[in-house]
């Protein structure tokens, strides 16, 4: 016959044994979700940093295009614009309407179809850099938001 005192270490290991398999349970889905989180956040962040490089990139040639350029350099000039151009607008959201004003702004840069006054085009890199400011200042509050809330992929698909 069992004793009490063996029943109640065979409930002791039981439960021991479930609360064991609950605690990694939760452990691994929240080692799972951290690691998404932070994947997430690190490549938004190098997103950030990369798009900011492409439009102070694309300023340079376009600076050169309306103030420098020569029959010569003209082609060459062309070619690093409309490169520099496509890569920001392949890091856009086609979907987002302020990434929408940043493409439109893209379209209206000079170059072999645009032509336009020197301070034309300063008033329009202007608005340029700083409808980017916006959109980067946005990626940065949600890079935040995610390294704070965790996994924020619910209200990023309503926005979307």
């Amino acid at each position: 016959m069992v004793e009490t005192k063996d029943l109640l270490l065979q409930a002791g290991v039981a439960v021991t044994l479930v609360l064991g398999l609950v605690n990694l349970y939760f452990n691994l889905r929240t080692a799972k979700r951290t690691a998404f989180v932070n994947t997430v956040t690190s490549e938004r962040v190098k997103w950030i940093a990369k798009v900011r490089e492409n439009v102070s990139t694309l300023c340079s040639p376009c600076d050169h295009w309306m103030l420098h350029r020569t029959q010569e350099s003209t082609p060459e000039l062309q070619r690093q614009i409309e490169r520099v151009k496509n890569e920001i607008r392949l890091q856009l959201n086609p979907n987002d309407v302020e990434d929408q004003d940043i493409e439109r702004l893209l379209a209206r840069l000079p170059g072999w179809t645009n032509s336009m006054a020197p301070e034309e085009y300063s008033k329009l890199q202007a608005t340029l850099i700083s409808a980017t400011q916006a959109m980067l200042k946005r990626e940065w509050h949600k890079v935040k938001d995610e390294a704070i809330h965790g996994d924020l992929r619910s209200n990023l698909r309503s926005k979307d």
